[in-house]
């Protein structure tokens, strides 16, 4: 299920790419200073064997949320306070991201918050709740450098093959990134802000690459 999971994501992603946008509904940095906690952070990270069998990795995504959440308090992101997610939660709060993601950004005020996350805000006395999820993949270095090798085999043979007509050369992916940031209103039920970086060829589990994301996610709500 995570492994298909995964891929129904990045096909959403490339067919709403276009259509989802960064929206704002009113949330302002004065507002985000107010009453806002950080919900999660939740990650879905995945690896790549050297024989190329994808795997989720909860090792893996446990230290992209760990990460995450450290590079929210340095950057001075306007947080009170972090509420951890268990695994329901984490669930709910990654299908809610994936269909924002295949939505219209003008429409995403008309989509009431998870139930779930909802009733996490209202306990904990906060209004406002800025969930960030991340989706990611690394993968083995001997087998990346093998498809590589044969990757450039290939692209020699067909040039010679068709007299230099045709040159094909593909190389597989080492990393995956991407970052998703959702702010919700416990009070109105609506999506007050939302914003996604485009996937990025970046080790998702390297502190510089994803400071760069979420600063560009956040930068109007940076301290």
């Amino acid at each position: 299920m995570k492994k298909a999971f995964f891929h129904l994501i990045l096909i959403a992603l490339a067919v709403s790419s276009c259509a989802t946008a960064r929206y704002y509904g009113g949330f302002t940095p004065e507002t985000a200073g107010q009453d806002m906690v950080l919900l999660g952070p939740v990650s879905n990270m995945y690896y790549l064997d050297k024989d190329n069998h994808e795997f989720f990795s909860d090792t893996l995504s446990g230290v992209s949320e760990t990460l995450i959440a450290g590079l929210v308090d340095e950057m001075g992101v306007p947080v009170s306070d972090r509420i951890e997610l268990d695994d329901k939660q984490k669930e709910e709060a990654t299908a809610f991201m994936r269909y924002l993601v295949g939505h219209d950004a003008k429409n995403l005020d008309k989509f009431p918050i998870p139930g779930m996350l909802d009733e996490i805000l209202e306990a904990q006395g906060s209004r406002y709740g800025l969930l960030l999820v991340a989706q990611g993949m690394t993968r083995d270095r001997k087998g990346y450098r093998k498809e590589a090798v044969k990757g450039a085999l290939i692209g020699v043979a067909t040039a010679i093959l068709t007299l230099g007509t045709v040159v094909m050369y593909s190389t597989p992916d080492m990393y995956a990134s991407q970052v998703f940031a959702v702010v919700l209103d416990s009070e109105t039920d609506q999506v007050v802000f939302f914003n996604t970086t485009k996937p990025q060829e970046t080790n998702p589990l390297h502190s510089e690459p994803v400071r760069e994301q979420l600063s560009k996610l956040l930068k109007d709500y940076l301290k």
